[in-house]
């Protein structure tokens, strides 16, 4: 009985002080996890997925660049390609749903 009466008391002081101080903050956790990708040299890749198909292209950094390639089916395929000349698939998927955009804006980023 004692025991549980501790337990109680030291759920409270420790959960509700945690609680409240995240009330106005998101919460995000990192997560190191290991998965398995399909790598080749750019030319190789190049052979596979047409430049027609390409929907996005951004830099991570200096040396590394994402693509995102949509086929006819809405099929997605995410690679990531390097100034080596070595590009690695990192995901795949099917049957996405491409979202329409409202209007067009021009910003510093995008001009």
């Amino acid at each position: 009985m004692f025991k549980k009466i501790i337990l109680s008391i030291l759920f409270i002081l420790i959960s509700f002080p945690a609680l409240s101080e995240e009330k106005n903050k998101g919460t995000v956790t990192q997560l190191n996890l290991v998965s398995s990708v399909s790598c080749a040299s750019s030319k190789e890749m190049k052979k596979i997925f047409e430049d027609k198909d390409i929907v996005f292209t951004g830099m991570i950094s200096q040396t590394n660049i994402v693509k995102v390639f949509i086929n006819e089916v809405n099929g997605f395929v995410i690679i990531m390609e390097n100034a080596a000349g070595l590009a690695c698939i990192y995901f795949t998927g099917g049957l996405g749903v491409i979202k329409e955009k409202a209007e067009k804006s021009r910003s510093k980023i995008n001009g």
